[in-house]
């Protein structure tokens, strides 16, 4: 029995007196299909009441565009045409529930993440990926066949257009690119490798090209004095935490840094994410910079107009912070970082130029910890045959790998040390992670890092300062004025500016926030995060929310790492 498509709108009672079962059942799916169409839509809506005429078109807008489609192509065609999109739907929904990510704005910058780091985000989701598209195309194939179904006149094709075009005209021209599924229309356009002209123009906070302008400066100098040989290295981390380091309350068996360095526990990082944390930390921006990475130069633009030879050697893409070094190399992610960094900078540092700044990017801790470490020599006995699972059975196991990770992490960082303690020149480094890591800490278990909202978890990290006699012996007060300094709250904006210093290079400084931490004592200051490209928050927020979260359920709180055998 064929039935008026939207007889149950016109004359409801007559459409319920003559309905079949089948005709109901259809009826039903198709129903639950529009409404898998615009469920994405509600994670954009405004918390309060307070609406602009942009966020009633983001309300509004979804539900009419998924309404006028199914008028103007009643045919079963129309599922198959909008399954992509609604299975897209559901999936961006989970992540945002299940992760606490924003999809569309991590697929705008897939360039920046490594496959094996995608590879394990998205392993533990597998399952619930396949049973979502099973059940799309069962409810798809339900609708299709058992639906009521009606030919639409001209008429009403003609009329439904002119009403969408009319809507469109009185929708903001920003609000169209929040649009679902206008949105990720638009994203997967701009993230195509064949259409950078559409990503710069829509989404230029991606920074799908690179935006650093070559003729700025930083119009540094070095001072008169200045030993004639010297190295400066920034060894930027991934993914460790403060209190993970056994110098900052952590696990005892994680082993200790390298005696005679300096360690800072009280870190905020720029941003809880790499794409944004590193672009932050080496350049003159605050977070909150309203692009991903500065047009500005990095601080070894710095420092080769001081006269340094400036090597970048990174385990992760070009597009993370697009250095601007005279030699770079950017290895595979696979892999642990002493074999993929070590050579890179044994050749630096036997070139024969007498100043030399190194940026080494490691690995470190990040997910998935099981690759990080050398399971025959690591302090905690992990399991790593199930994987990256995130659950109440297998959190244990989890964070020992992660302490496992940090621990290898360490010994990584003592490596760097000895090669540069082996130099005579005066040698001086930091080290410190771009982010920290969420391991299911409060009462909102949260995992990993780059959510949609940062936490105090994923961005509260250490900084480790060494320097080699010789230039300790060259700096007496400038070392104990760090020395002095570590117990401070300090910022990730402080750790340039300092190695600049170390290095005896004076440069234009138009920000008043950050602190040389060899030059001048610590204010009292209100330390901020990034949230997002032009949003910031109070780190303190951070802090708040996490403890008004709460400890986890009883049943999932874990004794410390060190109580495992």
């Amino acid at each position: 029995m064929v039935g008026n498509r939207y007889a149950a709108l016109a004359a409801p009672r007559a459409w319920r007196a003559t309905a079949t079962p089948a005709m109901r059942l259809g009826a039903a799916a198709e129903l639950l299909w529009l409404v898998l169409l615009v469920l994405p839509a509600a994670a954009s809506l405004p918390a309060t009441w307070a609406w602009t005429r942009a966020d009633v078109a983001l309300a509004v807008g979804p539900l009419w565009l998924c309404v006028a489609a199914r008028l103007l192509w009643p045919g079963r065609g129309f599922f198959v045409a909008t399954g992509p999109v609604a299975a897209l739907g559901i999936v961006h929904v989970g992540a945002t529930a299940l992760r606490g990510v924003d999809l569309l704005d991590l697929a705008l910058q897939w360039r920046t993440y490594p496959a094996l780091e995608i590879e394990a985000v998205l392993r533990p989701f597998a399952p619930a990926l396949v049973a979502v598209a099973a059940m799309l195309l069962a409810l798809g194939m339900l609708a299709a066949r058992l639906g009521p179904r009606r030919r639409v006149g001209a008429r009403a094709r003609h009329a439904v257009a002119g009403a969408t075009l009319a809507a469109a005209l009185c929708v903001p021209g920003p609000a169209w690119i929040r649009l679902w599924p206008v949105q990720p229309a638009l994203v997967a356009a701009a993230a195509l490798p064949e259409s950078p002209w559409l990503a710069r123009r829509l989404f230029p906070q991606a920074s799908i090209d690179d935006p650093r302008d070559p003729v700025a400066r930083w119009n540094a100098t070095r001072v008169a004095g200045a030993p004639a040989t010297e190295t400066v290295v920034l060894l930027i981390g991934e993914a460790v935490r403060n209190d993970y380091l056994a110098e900052c309350g952590g696990p005892a068996r994680v082993r200790r840094v390298a005696a005679g360095a300096l360690v800072a526990c009280d870190v905020t990082a720029g941003a809880d994410a790499t794409a944004m944390s590193v672009p932050l930390l080496i350049s003159r921006e605050l977070p909150g910079h309203a692009q991903r990475v500065s047009s500005d130069a990095t601080f070894l633009h710095a420092l080769q107009e001081a006269g340094f030879e400036t090597h970048w050697y990174d385990v992760q893409n070009h597009q993370i912070a697009y250095p601007d070094a005279q030699f770079e190399d950017f290895a595979a992610h696979v892999g642990r970082d002493g074999p993929l960094l070590l050579p890179h900078l044994a050749e630096a540092l036997a070139r024969p130029a007498a100043l030399k700044a190194i940026v080494l990017h490691a690995n470190n801790a990040h997910d998935p910890y099981c690759d990080r470490f050398d399971r025959t020599s690591a302090p905690y006995a992990v399991d790593c045959a199930a994987g990256g699972a995130w659950d109440r059975q297998r959190l244990r196991a989890t964070r020992l790998a992660y302490a496992d990770a940090v621990d290898a992490s360490v010994g990584f960082l003592d490596e760097v040390i000895a090669a540069l303690d082996r130099r005579a020149e005066p040698a001086f480094l930091v080290w410190s992670p771009d982010h920290g890591e969420g391991l299911m800490d409060d009462g909102r278990a949260i995992m990993l890092h780059a959510l949609r909202q940062a936490t105090s978890w994923d961005t509260h990290v250490p900084a480790v300062f060494w320097a080699n006699r010789a230039w300790r012996d060259a700096h007496p007060r400038q070392w104990a004025r760090l020395a002095s300094q570590v117990d401070q709250p300090l910022m990730h904006m402080d750790l340039v500016p300092t190695l600049l210093d170390a290095a005896g290079v004076r440069y234009d400084e138009p920000r008043a926030l950050p602190v040389d931490l060899l030059a001048r004592a610590v204010p009292a200051r209100q330390r901020f995060v990034q949230a997002a490209p032009g949003r910031t928050v109070a780190w303190q927020a951070l802090v708040d929310e996490a403890r008004a979260a709460g400890p986890l359920p009883p049943d999932w709180r874990l004794p410390a790492p060190d109580a495992a055998p």
